[in-house]
């Protein structure tokens, strides 16, 4: 229930522009696109059917400066998350193909080329595989058609409440996206990424767009993984029982386990503030300039965020669907921009025009398989 809860919440925040019920572009307003990775046949519709109505792309500067200003060609702004190394192999050589530019928003922890512990956490020796090394990086930046700029550091969800959702387990180790796991504390440090089987999940929101974030109790965490591990590990879970006793030991026999420790307040701005800072540093080190225009993951940031990312030299920023009404509601300290998934392109004004009625249960389907299981 809480899952279609939050796809009920999700239709209901999410503006769609006037385009997708077969209404005209509007007025003034350049759309802008995101896509993850992006398979190649789709994306090259996409392109033909820009090229095909007259529909032009401009970079992220050329947004920034004509944003609100009415009138002007057809332009789009195609934006692309998380810097898969499908961004590479498949994107950018279709954009070379039509001339068409495109942003790829960078989250810097996960960048290939890094060590597996990188400052602000740990991961996985494998969790880095689906994306970009910082070679690649410099290849699409020095394409001339790739503006690299910033989608946070750690891109994480941190829990923010003891609510325990769950555990980790081998069928959702293999559905989950390694960003739906939060952020772990760990004897280390902390940890991101597909966590061991059997760890605890605890309602969580993204880093970025919380006030909080609280820090599971690590002996006990730890606990829970090695009993699954004495018990067989993936095999454990074949148990008919096996939430129970998984329980039961996190419980550590008393009635209820803890909320955990409470990170809130300065200690917190601090958490916020190094997802600007090692991302400033990687940026220069690597790509020898710093991001001014910021992708938010999951939803727009919290204001505390925004203003940070003003004070980073952020200069724009961008949510999704569901945050246009806060960003044209509010005043912020950076300009703040709304973006529809890319699915939505073929629904603006010309010829080979998508209608909404064939795709509306693929869409239906679509926001259910998005819900994650931490927030």
């Amino acid at each position: 229930m809480r899952r279609l809860g939050r796809s009920v919440a999700r239709v209901a925040r999410t503006r769609y522009p006037r385009f997708v019920m077969g209404g005209s572009a509007p007025r003034g307003e350049i759309p802008v696109f995101v896509y993850h990775d992006v398979d190649p046949a789709e994306f090259r519709a996409d392109l033909e059917f820009l090229r095909t109505n007259g529909y032009g792309t401009v970079t992220t500067d050329e947004f920034a400066s004509r944003a609100g200003r009415s009138g002007g060609n057809r332009v789009v702004l195609l934006t692309f998350d998380d810097a898969l190394q499908n961004f590479q192999d498949v994107a950018l050589p279709l954009l070379e193909e039509f001339g068409a530019a495109a942003t790829l928003f960078v989250p810097t922890f996960w960048m290939r080329g890094s060590a597996t512990q990188v400052e602000g956490g740990s991961t996985g020796p494998r969790d880095r595989d689906e994306f970009l090394t910082w070679d690649g990086l410099r290849a699409c930046r020095d394409s001339k058609l790739v503006d690299v700029q910033l989608h946070g550091h750690r891109h994480a969800l941190v829990p923010t409440s003891g609510r325990l959702v769950g555990f980790a387990t081998p069928a959702l180790r293999d559905r989950q996206h390694l960003f739906d796991w939060p952020m772990r504390a760990g004897a280390d440090g902390d940890w991101l990424g597909t966590p061991p089987l059997g760890t605890p999940v605890f309602a969580s929101q993204p880093l970025l767009s919380s006030r909080r974030r609280v820090v599971e109790d690590a002996e006990a965490v730890g606990r829970c993984q090695a009993f699954v591990a004495e018990e067989g590990g993936a095999a454990f879970f074949e148990s008919a029982r096996w939430s129970e006793r998984l329980r039961s030991v996190w419980n550590g026999g008393q009635k209820r386990a803890g909320p955990g420790r409470v990170v809130s307040g300065n200690a917190y701005l601090r958490l916020v503030g190094s997802e600007f800072d090692l991302a400033a540093a990687l940026f220069r080190r690597e790509l020898g300039f710093a991001p001014r225009f910021l992708a938010y993951p999951w939803m727009l940031g919290s204001e505390v965020s925004l203003d940070q990312a003003r004070a980073a030299g952020i200069e724009a920023a961008f949510g999704v669907g569901l945050d246009y009404r806060r960003a044209r509601r509010s005043v912020h300290s950076v300009a703040v921009f709304g973006r529809f998934k890319g699915d939505w392109l073929r629904f603006l004004p010309g010829r080979g025009r998508q209608r909404l009625l064939p795709v509306i249960a693929r869409k239906a389907r679509g926001f259910a398989a998005v819900q994650h299981l931490a927030h």
